[in-house]
């Protein structure tokens, strides 16, 4: 606790002294929204994952997506891979004229963020990592030829303590990383959390940092929680990056609500404890106050969820901000 009060007091004074060279750096007035679309998600909320691809192709028309290559899915036996499911979404999205940020790695978004196969649970650590490696060389290599993918994201805030994984190894990382890098040329976007990390490990190591932008999460201490944070408090984080040439990206928008019981069994109170539409839209608004010129957008199969059970909203309010932003 000492360590994060004097942390949080460094990162308040580096703020304040930098938030006026933050203003003049450039600033996007029309940036692009990313959608962030998982496949293991739309199955969760009962919602056939080609289907809802469709579906936002129609009528969202985003420019770029954020896809994800779960271990779980694309390995279900060792050394056995399947690519069908992830192939199908990367054509139908590459036809549609879009492009890709595909994620890779063991902890990517969505809950428990360590997408495990079962048979990894019988291994020895030195060899889940071996079987980890292959399995980032085994995704790169299949998609390295694939012009649609833009943008690799590395794991998923690899370096902040949340989910169901093990500890963060930053050298781990670096030698992923490093995996990467020999194997494709395409810039590596690696993501920390916002509210509560520095960037300064991930920073180093990425091409482009991506961070979380979360108003209001909850914990058993307190409950709902509101981050009081001004908007130019990313921003002026992001500055030495930005000086090194190094790009900043929100890759979390929050435009889902923050369900610690599970999105089925919010009720409506709940939902707009956390992401009323009101908030959707304050959340979007917070977003462009940062200065970033993008935002992956998180919730679309949600969105999808809540307009299949006769509440349209917040899908409507995401088509307006997308269509706005063309």
């Amino acid at each position: 606790m000492k360590y994060l009060k004097i942390f949080f007091l460094v990162i308040l004074i580096i703020a304040a002294g930098s938030s006026l060279l933050s203003l003049i750096l450039p600033r996007q007035t029309k940036p692009q929204f990313t959608i962030a679309l998982s496949a293991a998600q739309s199955r969760y909320l009962g919602i056939e994952p080609t289907r809802l691809l469709a579906d936002i192709l129609a009528d969202l028309k985003p420019s770029h997506f954020r896809l994800q290559a779960d271990w779980d899915a694309i390995e279900p036996t060792a050394g056995n891979y399947d690519f069908r499911e992830l192939d199908s979404l990367v054509k139908k999205i590459s036809q549609a004229g879009a492009t890709i940020t595909l994620a890779v790695g063991r902890k990517l978004p969505h809950w428990p963020e360590c997408h495990d196969p079962v048979w990894l649970s019988e291994l020895k650590p030195w060899e889940v990592e071996e079987y980890q490696f292959n399995m980032v060389r085994q995704v790169v290599e299949h998609y390295k030829t694939e012009t649609a993918i833009t943008r690799w994201q590395l794991e998923n805030e690899p370096l902040f303590t949340f989910g169901s994984c093990p500890a963060p190894n930053w050298h781990l990382l670096q030698r992923e990383r490093d995996l990467v890098k020999a194997l494709d040329a395409r810039p590596i976007l690696i993501t920390d959390s916002g509210e509560l990390s520095p960037w300064l490990e991930t920073g180093i190591l990425a091409d482009e940092q991506g961070s979380t932008l979360y108003r209001v999460t909850w914990n058993k201490v307190t409950g709902y929680f509101n981050y009081f944070w001004p908007a130019w408090f990313y921003r002026a984080k992001a500055v030495g990056l930005n000086l090194l040439g190094k790009k900043v990206i929100i890759s979390e928008l929050q435009l889902e609500p923050w369900a610690q019981a599970g999105l089925i069994n919010l009720t409506a109170e709940e939902i707009n404890k956390s992401l009323s539409p009101e908030k959707f839209k304050d959340n979007v608004a917070y977003f462009r106050a940062t200065g970033f010129d993008e935002a992956i957008m998180w919730g679309v199969e949600w969105w999808y969820y809540m307009k299949e059970h006769n509440n349209p909203v917040y899908w409507n309010l995401g088509k307006q901000i997308i269509t706005e932003s063309l």
